[in-house]
């Protein structure tokens, strides 16, 4: 018996010391290397509260601190606080990263056996002393990290507060290195030309979004593809932002790379939160934006695309959007990448999925309903442009998202249509 273990038992011992030497060596942390970071911080202001922010490169975590954080998923996220107000501020790491890494959690991944005690010891130091004070009192500056989950390409990355009187939010937009997003391609400022966005009042909304075209299309708009079921109305980038708190991620643009990672968690059944989105047509272009909740396999997730609108209302953006849930994947002729997600049939449900979702967030102040596609029914549903086939009301959900937060109980219904129990 003994001898059966011991076989599997060393091997395993020594793939672990394999893995753990093949890690960055440790190193005394190097205070100095703040400088970068510091200088290209982004600033945001509301009254008398100045936020600076910046997303450290690998290398400068592992220069600052000692060791690879990197290695552990942690991406390092620089704040400084200038509290001129008379406030006190409590800071929330939460709002910043719903999981966001401790610093005892921080400090015991990076603790290596074989690194002398000093260097262990130096590490520690430097991870205990270096988070976001949890008050800042008033008058008073204050400036450390946020340990977060990595992303790559862009981190849109929200700073939250509480004070005795209301709560803060301080939103960036912040580049980080490695694989970018799709969405790092889109020139906002140059999709439509001066002068060509019109401002419309709240009726003339309600008419233009009735008399867009039933669906997405092909690149040539010559056959129809998934329905257009989905309005979001909001301020600039600003509206994704209730998206990203409520665990949507952005999409991977289609490469040779992205496809090889997408072919390879089809095959295995693994994830890819970042798997790119098919493209689909809108206004003679693909979807500016792109963003999607998978589950544990790629075969599983929901995802949405929304088009930036010629039109505003009361200085807000209009994005136009389409929402299914992919239920499986299957090869496909019909593009390069050789493969294509199956969606659910019930598009509405995932259309009340994202009511809920937003809900949630606190960021809708209304919603109503539109005439959009068309109602759909068995035995003769609509298909979209791989044949998969869905069933709708055939009516498009327009959420309104706005400050202050507010409750479910505070969120005004705009009475246009009326969905059917």
């Amino acid at each position: 018996m003994t001898k059966n273990w011991r076989g599997p038992f060393i091997t395993v011992v020594l793939l672990a010391l394999f893995a753990a030497f093949n890690r960055s060596s440790g190193a005394d942390p190097d205070l100095t290397a703040e400088q970068p970071f510091m200088s290209r911080a982004e600033v945001r202001q509301q009254g008398a509260v100045t936020v600076r922010a910046a997303v450290l490169t690998d290398d400068e975590s592992e220069r600052y601190f000692g060791a690879s954080l990197a290695d552990h998923g942690i991406q390092v996220v620089w704040l400084s606080v200038d509290n001129a107000s008379d406030l006190r501020l409590r800071f929330l790491p939460i709002v910043t990263d719903p999981n966001y890494f401790s610093a005892p959690e921080v400090e015991r991944l990076l603790r290596v056996w074989w690194w002398s005690g000093s260097t262990n010891a130096s590490i520690a130091a430097v991870v205990a002393r270096t988070p976001v004070p949890d008050v800042i009192p008033q008058k008073q500056t204050a400036a450390g990290f946020v340990f977060t989950h990595r992303e790559g390409g862009l981190k849109l990355l929200e700073v939250g507060f509480e004070t005795d009187r209301q709560m803060l939010r301080f939103r960036f937009v912040l580049p980080v290195g490695g694989r970018s997003y799709a969405i790092q391609k889109t020139d906002f400022g140059t999709i439509y030309s001066p002068g060509t966005i019109e401002a419309v009042d709240l009726a003339t909304l309600r008419e233009k979004l009735a008399q867009l075209r039933c669906c997405t299309t092909n690149k040539t708009a010559n056959t129809n593809g998934d329905p257009l079921n989905i309005v979001v109305v909001g301020r600039g980038i600003d509206a994704l932002f209730a998206f990203i708190e409520r665990g949507w991620r952005l999409d991977e643009p289609f490469d040779l790379h992205s496809v090889y990672r997408t072919i390879r968690a089809f095959l295995f059944g693994s994830e890819y939160f970042n798997a790119p989105v098919s493209p689909l047509y809108v206004f003679g272009r693909q979807q500016d934006v792109a963003l999607q909740k998978a589950r544990d396999t790629v075969s599983l997730r929901n995802h949405l695309r929304l088009w930036l609108a010629p039109f505003t209302i009361d200085g807000l953006q209009v994005w136009v959007g389409q929402i299914s849930r992919d239920i499986g994947i299957k090869l496909t002729t019909q593009s390069w990448y050789l493969t294509t997600h199956v969606i659910s049939p019930e598009v509405d449900q995932d259309r009340f999925y994202l009511m809920q979702d937003l809900f949630l967030s606190g960021a809708v102040s209304h919603f109503g309903f539109v005439r959009g596609v068309g109602a759909s029914s068995m035995p003769d549903p609509r298909v979209n442009l791989t044949g998969e086939h869905y069933l709708t009301d055939g009516l498009r959900l327009v959420l309104f998202l706005n400050e202050p937060r507010r409750a479910f109980d505070q969120i005004d219904f705009l009475d246009w249509e009326r969905v059917d129990p």
